[in-house]
């Protein structure tokens, strides 16, 4: 049953009235079984910050160049199959976004909101602070100038995206903390204009 309430931002794309979503708990969809967490349907790890510094490190070690590419395509990897969980991506898409936003603030990924999503371009506009990427990349010492580092948060997000909407969509970090910036700012928005 959809929730009743209407999103902050107020109508969807045709101008009706989205269905924003009710408190949500991501607490409330995991479960252990034979010593494995799970979030339906996948099996779920829990990694320290140190460790992902760690991997990467390590990977930045073994092969610096392809850092950003990698950790892109784990993240749209990762935000697709997060998609799939999503029940009522057809009817609700803005719902099935924000539900998807819920999931990445309460996993630990850092705090982002929605700024703007927009099916009729279709193009949404996420805003971020604390995130975990940013943090690591500070302590890890592997970048020598300011750039943008959240990589894998730009994958997830752009994964999630292409198949709620059906079509290759790619997402861009306009601005970073780990730069200097007050947020980090990510537009998602199609491949091909």
């Amino acid at each position: 049953m959809p929730p009743k309430k209407t999103s902050p931002t107020g109508a969807g794309a045709a101008g009706t009235a989205v269905p924003a979503p009710e408190s949500y708990n991501l607490m409330e969809h995991l479960e252990a079984e034979n010593g494995a967490l799970l979030l339906p349907p996948a099996r779920v790890i829990i990694m320290s910050e140190s460790a992902y510094t760690f991997l990467l490190k390590v990977i930045h070690e073994q092969s610096p160049h392809i850092v950003k590419y990698t950790f892109y395509d784990m993240g749209y990897r990762a935000g697709e199959q997060l998609m799939q969980t999503q029940t009522q991506r057809a009817k609700y898409p803005e719902m099935a976004f924000r539900y998807f936003v819920e999931t990445y603030k309460q996993s630990g990924y850092g705090n982002v909101e929605v700024v703007s999503f927009d099916l009729s371009r279709p193009e949404a506009v996420l805003r971020g602070t604390n995130l975990f990427e940013s943090d690591v990349a500070e302590r890890a010492g592997i970048y020598r100038s300011p750039r943008t580092v959240d990589h894998y948060s730009r994958g997830m997000f752009a994964g999630f995206m292409s198949v709620l909407l059906g079509r290759e969509m790619i997402c861009e970090e306009m601005t970073c903390e780990f730069r200097g910036d007050p947020a980090c700012e990510f537009l998602i928005l199609p491949l091909e204009v």
